[in-house]
């Protein structure tokens, strides 16, 4: 084993040094839960590359390089005939492998040896073996969740959060609790008895409470509060949540191969809807003032429940509107940037470590299927080239695509990607939306 310095007079290091202290600080900044979302994040970036490294050296590909990170080296190490590093920016990883185009010069000698050299099941593999690899966590997560760690009763709902000052405190309601009746009228969902408490402002009326198993009947005033229509309507001040409920693990299977695929049609529906002219000209009429429409007000559920926003774990995961995960009240197709996505993360870990692994199914879910769009550099690119030239094949001579023509198309699906992201970023920052 060598290690390999990088270029320059600063030792490696000093460089390892200064990214240890750029991840304290980053904890520093923003907490222990911004830390544990973005090692997940370059968990996720690593298995997705690490796919590729296996199928690819299980083909016997020439593989290089295998690097977290783009831009200057910080750190690196040689292990025969690969190098293992670190770079300076955390924004995702790759791997090398040799001969990816017919453009790439390699020696003849290794020519056997490159990608573009092997049989198109072997390619496809390859290309394949990232998203695979994150459908394959979010299956993983989804029957955790669904076997082991639970997910919300849909029938069922109970206390989740109790507002100070309010008719719920005032009956001394507490977290679990749940709410059989008001006023004689049975809630069986929060909808239902959000019905009810927004009919009844100013009014004194009985509240039957379960606590444990034990019924008990309470007096108190339903608060009151002015709608944006000038209009007054009741208001208790609870928050909902759902008890959690497992399932074996046949069960568990069969329900999380059911919810990934619901998952998939979404991303691809989003993702669709979204890199059109009229979803892309909506996106990017957000970032200016003109653009944003008006402020969001509470769902009515919400209101009569005390609380802005019904969080992931009360709903049985964040809602995924248009590409990516995103709150329910979003003003539009919100495509997240990776700032965005760890502000979010944070925020569903904040919920709850169950609510934060329906955020990482959903981010697997939606990687994955974003990678295998058709378009290079993507892998789904890499998948469109391989089958073409598959098509174009016959009677043993092997059509090659000519990747030159191919250099203006990558080029123009990279300046968009940028674009976007750099566009997400600046929503992020200045106008993110609001996680309740």
């Amino acid at each position: 084993m060598t290690l390999v310095r990088p270029a320059g007079s600063t030792d490696h290091r000093i460089r390892l040094a200064l990214l240890v202290g750029a991840v304290v600080s980053f904890t520093m900044i923003g907490g222990w839960s911004g830390l544990v979302v973005v090692l997940s994040f370059v968990v996720m970036l690593t298995l997705h590359e690490l796919g590729h490294f296996l199928v690819a050296r299980w083909s016997g590909m020439q593989v290089t390089e295998f690097f977290l990170g783009f831009g200057p080296r910080l750190w690196s190490v040689q292990r025969g005939e690969c190098t293992y590093g670190v770079k300076a920016i955390p924004a995702g990883a790759y791997v090398r492998i040799t001969g990816m185009t017919s453009l790439d010069e390699v020696e003849p000698a290794l020519e056997h040896r490159t990608y573009r050299a092997q049989t198109y099941p072997r390619r496809m593999a390859v290309a394949l073996a990232g998203s695979a690899t994150h459908f394959a966590v979010a299956l993983l997560l989804l029957f955790v969740l669904y076997g082991m760690v639970g997910t919300p009763d849909p029938d069922r709902w109970m206390v989740g959060e109790v507002v100070p000052g309010t008719a719920a405190e005032a009956v001394d309601l507490e977290v679990g609790d749940r709410i059989v009746s008001v006023a004689g009228v049975e809630v069986e969902d929060f909808g239902a008895f959000g019905a009810v408490v927004r009919s009844l402002p100013g009014q004194t009326v009985e509240v039957v409470v379960d606590r444990d198993g034990i019924r008990t009947e309470r007096l108190t005033t339903i608060g009151e509060r002015l709608s944006t229509d000038g209009t007054t309507h009741g208001f208790f001040g609870v928050g909902r949540a759902r008890p959690l409920v497992t399932v074996g693990p046949v069960a568990a299977a069969g329900e999380a191969v059911g919810r990934f695929g619901d998952l998939t049609v979404m991303s691809i529906d989003g993702l669709t809807s979204f890199f059109t002219p009229d979803g892309l000209s909506r996106f990017f009429s957000g970032a200016l003032p003109e653009g944003k429409g008006p402020d969001g007000t509470p769902s009515d559920g919400a209101s009569a429940g005390g609380s802005a926003s019904a969080s992931a774990s009360n709903t049985g995961g964040p809602v995924v509107a248009g590409s990516s995960a995103v709150p329910s009240d979003a003003d539009d197709e919100r495509l997240l940037s990776i700032y965005g996505a760890a502000r979010l993360g944070s925020a569903m870990l904040a919920d709850g470590w169950g609510t934060y692994l329906w955020f990482l199914v959903l981010v697997n879910v939606f990687i994955g299927v974003f990678n295998l769009a058709p378009l290079l550099p993507l892998d789904g690119g890499h998948v469109a080239i391989a089958t073409y030239e598959r098509l174009r094949s016959f009677g043993g001579r092997r059509h090659t695509a000519d990747a030159a023509k191919l250099i203006p198309v990558t080029w123009a699906v990279v300046s968009l990607l940028v674009l976007v992201g750099m566009v997400a970023l600046y929503r992020d920052i200045v106008d993110f939306p609001d996680l309740g």
